[in-house]
């Protein structure tokens, strides 16, 4: 797969932090009045991404870390024939571009499921805060901390639990992420496609299809193409194991 330059994305003022219904979840996350002015004046733009644009790609410079306020994006790895191994899906309130830390470029690419907005706060600009702030020291402590934590538990998603659980842990995890962010915890649509769903959790499309029709038939969820509607969310947690399994 030939992936497409980058394009000149919409630049917009940034909303300020204090006002951003999401700021518990990122950067200004334990920062006092007077660090979260001193942010506000990084961020100095917002880019809109359009649906299936880049926001990087994989091997370009880094140029900063993002913060997504609306949309969703997916990261994903590709090798030389084209083919895709999703990594993650990212939500309002999320940080991407942590992985460019190692070597300045980044690992992966990151492309727009839908239209989407998100704050940049330049690699300069963020070196000399992390200076001036350890409040931003922790809080990327703390980032890194929950990056390592969610690899932690897709490996164990994908080593340790059957099909059905894999689909139940990731919808319960949407479930949660939103209801965290004061959205509806119950009545959701996914982003993403079910070709990218299934990548995501180790299966064929076709089991995926069949797990949701099989959720639906015992009235745990109703699907509405993308659209889940979660009928009886104790099964779902009962479904979605957060540990290891027994050896059998």
């Amino acid at each position: 797969m030939q992936i497409k330059p980058v394009k000149q994305n919409k630049i917009t003022s940034a909303v300020a932090c204090k006002n951003c219904s999401l700021s518990n979840f990122c950067l200004p996350r334990g920062l006092s009045s007077s660090e979260m002015e001193l942010l506000e004046v990084s961020i100095s733009k917002s880019k809109k991404i359009k649906k299936r644009e880049y926001l990087y790609t994989s091997n370009s410079e880094q140029a900063g870390l993002y913060a997504i306020k609306s949309g969703s994006i997916k990261t994903f790895l590709s090798n030389e024939s084209g083919e895709e191994q999703i990594l993650g899906f990212h939500l309002p309130g999320d940080l991407v571009g942590f992985d460019a830390f190692y070597t300045g470029k980044h690992n992966c690419s990151a492309q727009a499921l839908d239209d989407t907005l998100v704050c940049e706060l330049s690699i300069n600009n963020f070196e000399a805060l992390c200076e001036k702030l350890p409040a931003m020291r922790h809080e990327m402590m703390h980032q890194v901390g929950k990056e390592i934590q969610h690899d932690h538990i897709v490996m164990l998603t994908l080593g340790q639990m059957q099909t059905e659980e894999r689909l139940a842990t990731f919808l319960l995890s949407i479930s949660q992420r939103n209801v965290a962010r004061h959205f509806s915890g119950t009545e959701f649509q996914l982003a993403m496609p079910r070709r990218d769903l299934a990548n995501y959790l180790g299966m064929a499309v076709e089991t995926l299809s069949r797990i949701f029709s099989r959720l639906q038939e015992n009235g745990i969820i109703e699907v509405k193409r993308r659209v889940i509607r979660i009928l009886d969310l104790e099964t779902l947690r009962s479904l979605a194991h957060s540990s290891c399994r027994d050896s059998e």
